[in-house]
């Protein structure tokens, strides 16, 4: 296993934290923007310093929007998305100026703002493209005094949080019977490795599945109504489904009064829920844009290639670990001449098969999460 130095990634905390920008909603910067006056066409050169203008707020205003962040990963490809939908986000330009230069130039300087509400609704979506849009399955099993619910509200919020922030999600609902009963049967058993394998079936890279539980405490009638304490609570965890790998769990618990025990049960996991998935939002998008994988930096891919040698496979093994972006390559199995690796990278997998056909191999299969291939002919 190799390691490579690699940078800080904290980009994706801009989708899930709106507090790292002031609370008003605006960001005021110092802009300029110049263009040369051809032929005399001054209108045109005052429209073309005018874009600029707005293009050098908006950059001035993403890099206010993540302030405190080192780096962000693929910034070139998320400000160009930024730009293509530019549309209405410099909501005023103050203090306007024009001046012209002995050599041809118009040079327009001001200040403008920038609404960061608007660029929280762009920035997310461009962000999550830039991840190569991974795609999330989410499987909570909801009890209340002993009777599993057939539609689970923890659930229901989670996947609301989700879908909120830009993510793909997988619909099992899409399954047919037979598979809906082995998704119930998965929920019920709450074990990961079942939970995994099923999630790797529907092409999930993430997944979110946990328990719900509500059990009544008292009842008392209050002016005729009859009303029920219950206590609800909640585990919600993160795997990688390719590896298994946790990223990320949390828990916690709250007493509330409804008219039925279903009643309290969901207005418990509708104040829970939110916040959690709040935290996993947090930790899978860290994790997922390059914060950690196991203690590595960078996220966890699949990696497996047949009809190589033992010395061939050390050989692929030690070359991948060189890779640029690569941080860390693990053999986990080597058996009827197929080498299994999980690698480390900030990258993505299709740039991790472009890697691996550089050295030889034909590549015959990608997820977002997996690359398999075989030795060249």
């Amino acid at each position: 296993m190799r390691r490579k130095p690699f940078s800080v990634v904290c980009a994706i905390l801009l989708l899930f934290f709106p507090a790292l920008v002031s609370a008003t909603e605006k960001i005021v910067v110092d802009a300029e923007g110049m263009a040369a006056i051809v032929n005399g066409d001054v209108a045109r050169a005052r429209e073309e310093a005018r874009r600029q203008l707005h293009r050098n707020a908006l950059e001035k205003g993403i890099g206010v929007y993540v302030q405190g962040i080192t780096e962000m990963k693929d910034f070139e490809v998320v400000r160009d998305k930024v730009f293509s939908r530019s549309e209405g986000l410099v909501t005023a330009t103050d203090n306007l100026k024009e001046e012209r230069t002995n050599d041809g130039i118009l040079r327009l300087t001001a200040q403008c703002t920038v609404s960061s509400k608007a660029l929280d609704g762009v920035l997310g979506p461009a962000v999550i493209d830039a991840l190569g849009n991974p795609r999330i399955m989410v499987l909570i099993d909801e009890v209340v005094d002993g009777e599993r619910q057939f539609l689970s509200t923890a659930e229901s919020e989670v996947l609301k949080a989700f879908q909120k922030a830009g993510y793909m999600l997988v619909d099992p609902g899409q399954s047919g019977a037979i598979r809906k009963g082995e998704i119930e049967a998965a929920k019920i058993s709450g074990d990961t490795t079942t939970l995994q394998e099923l999630a790797r079936s529907f092409q999930s890279d993430v997944l979110i599945h946990g328990k719900a539980q509500a059990n009544t405490a008292t009842k008392n009638k209050v002016a005729g109504t009859m009303l029920y304490a219950v206590n609800s609570q909640l585990q919600l965890k993160a795997i990688i489904t390719q590896t298994a790998h946790v990223i990320g769990a949390d828990g916690s618990e709250l007493r509330v009064q409804g008219t039925s025990p279903g009643d309290a049960a969901l207005k418990a996991f509708q104040k829970l829920t939110p916040k959690m998935a709040g935290s996993l939002l947090h930790t899978v998008a860290y994790t997922l844009v390059g914060g950690s994988s196991g203690g590595i930096p960078g996220r966890s891919f699949k990696v497996s290639v047949s009809d190589l040698s033992f010395s061939e496979a050390r050989s692929l093994r030690d070359s991948l670990g060189e890779v640029n972006g690569v941080n860390g390559v693990y053999q986990r199995a080597y058996a009827n001449r197929t080498l299994e690796l999980d690698v480390s990278a900030e990258t993505s997998a299709e740039e991790i098969a472009i890697a691996l056909e550089a050295l030889g191999v034909e590549i015959t299969r990608i997820t977002s999460g997996t690359v398999e291939g075989r030795k060249g002919r």
